[in-house]
């Protein structure tokens, strides 16, 4: 087992030998910050950021200084970063480990964005029940105050039914438990159970708990005038959750006057914020970009990411529409 002191030790000697072997006649002094191996002279930085949980590029966009040209370098291609990047103002260059040296990132062409549509009568099942009609990652889903509670799912036969449940184990428990129930039956049921739980005036519950920035995003569009935007449409976040505890960023495009503006909304310190705003930039060719949160969610780190985007950002905070603890000072 490696400890964590081992693991910064491997880093630095690992991202200090590839860039000396890449480029042998220069020197480089090489320093740790925030986890990142960073391996500089004057001319350029290189960063090298290994962790599970938050990618490399959220990283770095937390230690470099903006409008800098700088490398970042990846264990493996990895096309997603490849996006980010193009949302930056900076002069980020991707390299890729290959072998005991370094090579640049492979290139790849643009995404064209896949149209999805939804048979109406379920569209119109959905709508009864206060759902909203989702179209992301290739999966068309209804969600209840941004939680999904159901999914459109084609069979064998290529006929398109509704599974419903919160999450992928919800759906296959509802499937067994209750195989012999209308589907009407089973959707009306968990959307008043979720309608019991979120909105601000419930108990804590797991319940609203979970998918709290689609939350957000979902007040903003029943209420976009308060912040000024209009014309709101919500758009499709390009990293897939892995379950429904996930806590994603969730996006929105608005108009401002004749401007375009990207939405995003973020609970915590969520250091993939940025990266997923810059990400969707591509594809949503905003004016400006709001970060809208919770107002305890106000992170310097944020911030200091934000800085490297190409367009204007603004981090606006918005009430909370779960539950809250009280506070222990009163």
């Amino acid at each position: 087992m490696v400890d964590s002191t081992q693991l910064e030790r491997l880093n630095v000697v690992k991202a200090r030998a590839l860039v000396e072997k890449t480029f042998p006649e220069q020197d480089f002094e090489v320093e740790v910050k925030n986890s990142a191996v960073l391996v500089s002279n004057q001319e350029t930085i290189f960063v090298y950021a290994k962790n599970e949980k938050i990618s490399a590029l959220a990283i770095a966009l937390t230690i470099t200084a903006c409008k800098n040209s700088w490398n970042l370098i990846l264990d493996e291609p990895d096309n997603k970063v490849l996006t980010q990047i193009a949302g930056l103002q900076d002069d980020c260059c991707l390299w890729i480990v290959d072998g005991d040296s370094l090579a640049p990132h492979p290139q790849r062409g643009s995404d064209e964005l896949k149209s999805q549509s939804i048979d109406p009568l379920i569209r119109s099942l959905l709508e009864k029940n206060h759902c909203v009609v989702t179209f992301e990652n290739g999966k068309v889903k209804g969600e209840l105050k941004g939680l999904p509670i159901a999914e459109v799912v084609t069979g064998p036969d290529g006929e398109s039914h509704l599974e419903v449940g919160v999450g992928t184990y919800d759906r296959e428990a509802h499937k067994i438990v209750n195989y012999n129930e209308p589907v009407e039956i089973t959707l009306e049921r968990i959307s008043q159970e979720v309608s019991k739980y979120r909105n601000k005036d419930s108990v804590v519950h797991p319940l609203n708990r979970v998918a709290r920035p689609n939350w957000l995003i979902h007040e903003v569009m029943s209420t976009g005038s308060e912040i000024g935007v209009t014309d709101l449409k919500r758009v499709p976040c390009p990293i897939e959750p892995i379950s429904v505890s996930d806590s994603l960023p969730a996006s929105a495009i608005a108009k401002k006057n004749n401007q375009l503006i990207l939405l995003t909304a973020y609970t915590g310190a969520d250091l993939e914020a940025v990266p997923v705003a810059a990400q969707l930039l591509n594809s949503y060719p905003a004016d400006e970009i709001w970060f809208l949160h919770p107002q305890k969610d106000d992170y310097s780190a944020i911030r200091r990411q934000a800085e490297h985007l190409k367009v204007p950002t603004s981090f606006i905070s918005v009430p909370e529409p779960w539950p809250t603890a009280p506070s222990m000072n009163h």
